[in-house]
């Protein structure tokens, strides 16, 4: 490798990275590769599971550290805020959001990019409001018109290489229904539902080296995920489940067909 190679997750709330790409993470981390993420909330506006937890300091700050607290053990070496309200993400100036999304990405120059899919997994606002963010700046970072602002304080423009977005199969989908019953989710009084992709188009890495890693990450976030919920206590059927992350490559600038591949850091290394 010429340079080392880094990595770049972009998520709307305390937990999102450990749920859905804690093996991913850990394993790339585990291999030298320089991760970070980006959290557009401190998940301020969540339920919480132990009132016990909060006492004193705000939930903010209670969430914060529990990211932190995540980011070290799955090895994140850069953790950054956008600052937004949690729940308010489709209020916010898309311009705005992708403008600090770039930033980040000059300043770091990750040559990989993982966020939710379109569908924010099951249609959180603020899941598909990152997302679109995320893509954007994808295509932004690398032009020199797009917030030109930046190259005045030093940060040239950067390609990444590749986008994936982190998504569930129709079979997790499955999986799930029969775990855990009908999966409705209630936000804002609206119900959602979990999207599933077909297997054909997605690929599915084994990160089960990394499981026990992922399971210490998600039982920091213990204002979310009780200790013996349903994530931070999965059943065997569930936790050979999370052994297995999925993703669907969306760009590449490598010159070659968005395909499946057994690497997300294919052709990179």
């Amino acid at each position: 490798m010429s340079e080392r190679v880094s990595l770049l997750a972009v998520f709307a709330h305390p937990d999102d990275e450990s749920l859905g790409t804690g093996g991913v993470l850990a394993k790339y981390a585990a291999e030298g590769v320089e991760v970070s993420l980006v959290c557009a909330t401190r998940g301020e506006a969540g339920e919480v599971a132990d009132s016990s937890l909060v006492q004193e300091q705000t939930l903010s700050s209670v969430r914060e550290t529990e990211l932190r607290c995540a980011c070290q053990i799955l090895g994140i070496r850069n953790l950054r805020f956008l600052d937004y309200v949690d729940g308010q993400l489709a209020r916010v100036d898309p311009h705005e959001a992708e403008g600090k999304l770039v930033r980040v990405i000059r300043e770091l120059r990750p040559q990989v990019m993982l966020t939710f899919g379109p569908d924010g997994i099951y249609g959180h606002p603020d899941h598909v409001a990152v997302s679109s963010w995320a893509t954007a700046a994808f295509a932004s970072a690398a032009d020199p018109s797009r917030y030109p602002e930046h190259l005045a304080e030093g940060l040239m423009p950067h390609a990444v290489s590749k986008l994936y977005y982190s998504v569930l199969t129709k079979s997790r989908v499955a999986l799930m229904e029969r775990e855990f019953g009908p999966l409705e989710i209630e936000l804002n009084g609206e119900k959602l539902g979990l999207f599933g992709w077909d297997e054909e188009l997605v690929t599915c890495l084994d990160v089960s080296a990394h499981l026990e890693t992922k399971m210490e990450a998600i039982r920091c976030h213990r204002t979310q995920l009780p200790p013996q919920g349903r994530f931070a206590n999965p059943s065997p059927a569930m936790r050979r489940a999370m052994g297995i992350e999925c993703f669907v490559l969306a760009e590449s600038r490598l010159g070659t067909n968005l395909e499946k591949e057994a690497d997300l850091l294919a052709g990179l290394r």
